[in-house]
């Protein structure tokens, strides 16, 4: 039987990110004066890690999605300004206005396809080496975007080799922790992803991908957030995934998954240090605290979900894998 689209993209994330790393620095790197990050979707997702590692360079960035901008922000697009425009396609209907009401900004596009709008019409161009997607749902290209944003923003490449072997080990080792998950998770049909820091574009894109791919209803919110407010909508017969953050910040994390479990919820936490579960909480080893490597829990999930309702994994009712219109 051959395999699904889907999960032939999954299982390929790592000769992706081995290619996206071989590529180098980008040529735009590091990035300075006044910066503007913008894109869609996942795309747009992907950008926060870049985000924080900008704020702390003491650089003068900004975020916000591309329709945003292109409605309620084009004022910030004027000489001085560098925006990074960010899209797997490089065609998505928002990201080509841009193109067109760019004003004096220099555009550095961040794209998978070269020959895309965005890719012709950039200033420069930072490609992102995931090659061919076959499902829908974006899965190597969002990896790819990650580790190519973070290299744009002034990241180490000697980090990503690590982080790389750790999204290698986890699908091959996938059959051994996503039954796991699974049963912590159970039937739900409503289901919180929780994160901070970098780990919080994993959340916002593991939420994308169960109602893009697993037709389930999901949303990706910070843990911080979620006190202010949702917690009220803690009840049984929903779930959460909680990615735990390292040192200190891991049980502000672990008590709120806990609260969450007292009031009848699912609840599994992704740990990448050894930590004591608390009551009603399933607490999974993991190998990686990065982005990428949360991750493929989320890819897996949806993969799985899709299964479960008679879904072919990764294909699509009424969207396609690129937006032409807003």
């Amino acid at each position: 039987m051959a395999m699904d689209p889907l999960l032939s993209d999954i299982l390929d994330q790592p000769r992706a990110l081995r290619a996206a790393l071989a590529a180098g620095v980008p040529a735009a790197a590091p990035l300075g004066g006044r910066v503007v990050l913008c894109g869609m979707g996942a795309s747009y997702f992907a950008t926060y890690p870049a985000y924080l590692r900008l704020l702390r360079a003491g650089v003068a960035v900004s975020r916000l999605e591309a329709g945003e901008l292109l409605h309620f922000g084009r004022e910030v697009l004027c000489p001085g300004t560098t925006a990074v425009v960010v899209s797997q396609s490089g065609r998505s209907a928002e990201v080509v206005r841009l193109l067109e009401a760019r004003g004096g900004a220099t555009v550095v596009g961040v794209t998978n396809d070269p020959r895309s709008p965005l890719g012709l019409g950039a200033d420069g161009v930072v490609t992102l080496e995931a090659g061919p997607e076959a499902a829908g749902v974006a899965t190597k290209t969002l990896a790819c975007t990650l580790l190519r944003c973070d290299l744009l923003a002034g990241g180490d490449p000697g980090a990503w080799p690590a982080e790389v072997a750790a999204v290698e080990t986890l699908l091959r080792d996938r059959e051994r922790w996503l039954p796991e998950l699974l049963s912590a998770l159970g039937p739900a049909e409503h289901v919180f992803v929780l994160g901070r820091g970098p780990a919080l574009a994993a959340a916002l894109g593991t939420a994308l991908m169960l109602k893009e791919a697993g037709a389930v209803h999901a949303e990706g919110l910070s843990v911080p957030q979620f006190r202010h407010g949702p917690l009220e909508a803690a009840r049984p017969g929903r779930a959460a995934l909680v990615l735990v953050s390292p040192g200190d910040l891991g049980g502000f994390d672990l008590a709120l998954a806990a609260e969450m479990a007292a009031a009848g919820m699912s609840v599994a936490a992704l740990c990448p240090e050894p930590r004591a579960a608390p009551p009603g909480v399933r607490a999974l080893a993991w190998p990686s605290a990065g982005p990428a490597a949360l991750l493929v829990a989320g890819q897996c999930l949806a993969h799985a979900f899709a299964l479960r309702r008679g879904i072919v994994p990764g294909t699509f009712e009424r969207v396609g894998k690129v937006t032409t219109r807003e």
